[in-house]
């Protein structure tokens, strides 16, 4: 299964990340992944195994009856008809992506819910469809992506609805909700917070509690306080601290948003492929080398290092050491670790030295300088060059495969630069925005396929399907 870029990663992505109503990002910086986590982790393989509770490809229920046809632009790398669509006017639709799945809510009166926006939750991945201070019943509505089939519908009494994921990174849902004791006099109100959580097909998987958004990743229930960060897996098992070593100012951290662990300079998803990080001298005045390390999930056994790998050509060293050591760990599939080193001190974002790992040899296989932040298709085997929010010196995106590093293309000075959007779900057209608005432009010959667009469809990344919410409708469109 695919992916949208890393390092915030619940990604997912934060996936496949369904884009918030009009956000049109898909942005991985090498430091808030924001790829999928089929990026992350490669769940799914593509084999053709994977359930429908797994997110995977068994389409079921009757195909959706006729809705609106889609009268805009025709979408490069989409075919020309929508191959399902719902009546709608709201552009801000609520929608969760969840693999073969699309999920939506409805409201008592039976009206679709808009997407809901929480502090906390990433600007370009879409992980709450629902919020309200106040628990509500919604019914929550479970749509195939290729056939708009409702598979399943689920009454839930709900005051947070998150898209977040379960083992081996298969998407699923956390419904959440809260109970407060109010204070006697003497002591203090106190509020404590659950969740529920569900399959893509509507079946529980188990409860937490001290819920709270971007905290359950891969079944695990994630906690970061006083310097420490704990995995605690939702319905039992055996719990991981993530190993946080240093001088006596160690601390080590979570960000829920990106779903990202840190140390002092390294980083890496608090979970991905069955792994989670370690971090070495991660104190601030810790003057030892900062390394990251993987460790096995199941056995908590560590099974590499980088104070072990060998260093990729690039990196600038001083007495055989990089000068840098700003290490991020970008993803980990089937047996590969993909980690992206700083090439020299400077601020972000900054070059990038990304490097592939063979986890049982511990081997350097490939390697390649790249940006910092990154925009990947949905299978992870493109990269353009993203612009930073501030980044006013911005000449162009470039685009290369990340298998290797090769390049496919790159802009030249006086062309207008692309600030790049997304991949087409087929990986063959690159969405983006320049000064005059935003572009469809071809991966392998960078001819213009379209432009003055006015929407740019979001990326089901198991499927290639595409899809997005107008004034006129929901509309889903099959790969071209």
């Amino acid at each position: 299964m695919p992916v949208t870029t890393l390092l915030p990663m619940n990604l997912p992505l934060t996936n496949t990340p369904p884009i918030k109503g009009r956000r049109v990002r898909t942005r991985a910086a090498v430091v808030g992944l924001s790829l999928s986590m089929a990026l992350l982790t490669g769940c799914g393989g593509g084999d053709g195994t994977e359930s429908a509770a797994d997110g995977g490809e068994k389409p079921s229920g009757k195909p959706v009856a006729s809705g609106p046809a889609y009268q805009g632009a025709a979408l490069p790398g989409y075919a020309r008809k929508a191959a399902w669509s719902l009546p709608t006017d709201n552009p801000e639709l609520g929608v969760l992506d969840l693999g073969a799945v699309l999920l939506f809510a409805r409201d008592a009166s039976g009206e679709y819910l808009t997407d809901a926006t929480v502090d906390g939750e990433p600007d370009d991945v879409n992980r709450v469809l629902f919020s309200s201070d106040e628990a509500q019943k919604v019914t929550l509505e479970f749509r195939d992506v290729r056939t708009g089939a409702v598979t399943k519908t689920l009454g839930v009494t709900a005051q947070s609805v998150e898209g977040v994921t379960w083992k081996d990174g298969a998407p699923a849902i956390a419904v959440g909700t809260s109970a407060t004791k109010e204070s006697d006099g003497l002591t203090q109100e106190e509020t404590t917070t659950s969740a529920t959580l569900y399959s893509v097909d509507g079946t529980k998987l188990g409860e937490t509690s001290g819920y709270g958004f971007g905290h359950v990743v891969a079944g695990y229930a994630v906690a970061a306080a006083d310097g420490a960060v704990t995995l605690t897996p939702v319905g039992g098992g055996t719990a991981r601290t993530v190993p946080c070593n240093g001088d006596d100012d160690a601390e080590c951290d979570f960000d829920a948003e990106t779903g990202i662990a840190s140390g002092d300079k390294t980083f890496a998803p608090v979970i991905a492929g069955g792994y989670y990080p370690g971090f070495e001298a991660a104190g601030n005045y810790d003057y030892d080398p900062s390394d990251v390390t993987l460790n096995d999930l199941t056995t908590g056994k560590q099974v590499w290092s980088s104070a072990d790998a060998e260093v990729p050509k690039g990196v600038v060293l001083d007495d055989g050491e990089p000068r840098d050591r700003t290490i991020r760990v970008v993803k980990v599939s089937d047996g590969k670790l993909l980690v992206a080193w700083k090439k020299d001190i400077g601020l972000s974002p900054a070059p990038q030295v990304y490097a592939w790992y063979d986890l049982a040899s511990g081997a350097l296989t490939a390697s390649y300088e790249g940006g910092q932040l990154v925009v990947y298709s949905a299978d992870g085997s493109l990269a353009a060059l993203d612009k930073s929010e501030f980044d006013t010196g911005f000449d162009g995106t470039a685009l290369w495969k990340t298998a290797d590093g090769s390049r496919l293309w790159a802009q030249e000075e006086g062309e207008n630069a692309l600030d790049p959007i997304r991949f087409s779900g087929n990986g063959e057209v690159l969405y983006g925005s320049t000064g005059d608005g935003e572009l469809a432009v071809d991966v392998k010959t960078r001819k213009v396929l379209a432009k003055d667009l006015t929407a740019v469809p979001d990326v089901n990344a198991r499927t290639g399907y595409g899809y997005l919410a107008t004034e006129d409708g929901f509309f889903v469109f099959a790969p071209a």
